[in-house]
């Protein structure tokens, strides 16, 4: 299993767009891809790309609170994002509810779909906004972390404490970065190369700037058989196919991943580094 976080910063464009465009491309190959809204402020893609249909007792805090099964208490409270059944999604509004002090957090279940069944499962977590929103532990235990900004100076200013948080936690021990940055509407000023130089991040990649199809995602807007071929939802195979070459490395049976240990802090240094975007 791989867990990817999803977050953004004061102002980002679509964070929630994004996790639900990525989750829509991501390749499948006879696995599983589950998508989950555990922004304490969620519910965009209830009310959003679902328009309001996820019916009772559905979502992510029904399943972190569920008993017995959790593939059954999944396939049970998810939404299918397509046809194929493989693509899912759990919810909000409710976030992952808090645990007694000492436990592991509720969402950490999630971990137990990979020894469900013989089904591979990766997970997509919109965990909200950096650094006060999002939750350290679910970020600190995600295999991959992608922050989402813009490209103008006031989203690289907005992101600036986002990507400083994300530098602090990023594992010692690992081989290649775990943290990175995903640019929207590249070049609206700023070319996304530069605004990862500016951020201290690895650039991942970036999602071109398409309301058309964005409204598809946010708002439940018609989608016809020219919504897979946009813009948007072009780039965004793109990145999972990237985001896919990071992940399986992580994948071998032979050395399992453990969760990030390095805890989540601010940079005091933040505002010493040498930037390029608004230097």
């Amino acid at each position: 299993m791989t867990v990817i976080a999803v977050c953004s910063a004061k102002g980002a464009p679509g964070a929630t767009t994004s996790a639900l465009a990525l989750a829509l491309t991501w390749p499948l190959n006879g696995d599983s891809v589950l998508l989950v809204d555990a922004d304490p402020a969620g519910a965009d893609l209830a009310s959003g790309y679902l328009q309001g249909a996820t019916g009772p007792g559905a979502g992510a805090g029904a399943v972190a609170t569920a008993r017995g099964d959790l593939l059954d208490a999944v396939h049970g409270s998810a939404v299918a994002l397509d046809a194929t059944g493989s693509r899912l999604l759990l919810a909000g509004p409710a976030p992952f509810p808090p645990t007694r002090p000492g436990a592991a957090p509720a969402w950490s279940r999630l971990r137990e779909l990979d020894s469900s069944g013989e089904e591979s499962w990766t997970v997509l977590v919109d965990v909200g906004r950096l650094p006060a929103g999002a939750d350290a532990s679910l970020l600190a235990a995600a295999d991959l972390v992608v922050l989402v900004t813009g490209s103008s100076l006031r989203a690289v200013a907005a992101a600036r404490p986002a990507a400083a948080v994300l530098r602090a936690a990023e594992p010692a021990h690992s081989s290649s970065p775990r943290r990175w940055l995903l640019v929207v509407g590249e070049r609206r000023p700023y070319p996304a190369d530069e605004v990862a130089s500016s951020l201290g991040l690895p650039l991942l990649g970036s999602l071109a700037w398409d309301p058309r199809a964005a409204a598809v995602l946010s708002d439940g807007a018609p989608a016809g058989r020219w919504f897979a071929r946009t813009a948007l939802m072009r780039s965004a195979a793109a990145v999972t196919g990237r985001l896919r070459d990071l992940a399986d490395p992580l994948l071998s049976p032979l050395s399992p991943l453990k969760p990030d240990a390095t805890p989540l802090r601010s940079s005091a240094s933040a505002a010493n580094q040498r930037t390029v975007v608004g230097s």
